[in-house]
């Protein structure tokens, strides 16, 4: 007799099958186990960490995406990263469908590309934008980036570094402007990048100074 799978394991795997087809491309694949773990002698199915972090913004998303930034690693000194560094991040994002960039990365972290990652990104793609979130206005710049983005119905990835706090900050600016509430927009992207393999943090205070000052420091316009 077949044994059963675990439910849960099952549960999970079917959540993040029904999502692995992002804009035009598999980002996530199962692949039997290597471990010696199975279940009553069938092998056991895990699932691969997706690519750059890279996911829907939450469940239902069709334009909106996160990701880390190009060239990620242990590189984060000044002209660490060399244009071949990125060529990867480039085309997985061209296979995935994506058409615009809406980068978070700091004036200080760009200089860890030995190269103007500014230009390089606004020739790759069709539109190109770059808000550090601790200064100015950003809420606007970024609210508008995804906007624009749906209104002509043409994917999006938003990034910071790993992809994790200020990419997941980002796209609940986006999921507030139709609406939604800061806690509501929390519980779904941090739950549904759970069940789908990325990592995503909505920290409600940067959130908060973001809302009522423009920027993520809440150190005001």
């Amino acid at each position: 007799a077949v044994s059963k799978m675990d439910h849960r394991a099952f549960v999970r795997l079917r959540r993040v099958l029904s999502t692995a087809n992002l804009a035009g491309g598999w980002h996530t694949l199962c692949r039997p186990s290597t471990a010696a773990a199975s279940f009553g002698g069938a092998r056991r199915f895990s699932i691969e960490k997706p690519k750059f972090n890279f996911g829907r913004a939450m469940k239902g998303e069709t334009v909106v995406f996160g990701s880390c930034r190009p060239g990620y690693g242990d590189n984060e000194v000044k002209g660490a990263i060399a244009e071949e560094g990125i060529k990867e991040w480039v085309e997985f994002m061209h296979a995935q469908g994506i058409q615009r960039v809406l980068s978070l990365l700091g004036d200080d972290e760009v200089l860890w590309y030995n190269f103007d990652i500014d230009k390089r990104m606004a020739n790759d793609f069709k539109v190109y934008t770059r808000v550090p979130m601790f200064k100015g206005d950003a809420r606007t710049a970024v609210q508008k980036a995804i906007a624009d983005a749906k209104a002509a119905a043409e994917p999006i990835v938003v990034h910071c570094s790993g992809g994790g706090g200020r990419c997941g900050l980002g796209i609940a600016l986006g999921a507030m402007s139709s609406g939604m509430s800061a806690k509501d927009a929390k519980k779904e992207i941090e739950g549904f990048a759970k069940d789908i393999g990325t990592k995503r943090k909505v920290d409600l205070k940067k959130l908060e100074n973001l809302l009522s000052t423009g920027n993520a420091a809440g150190e005001g316009k």
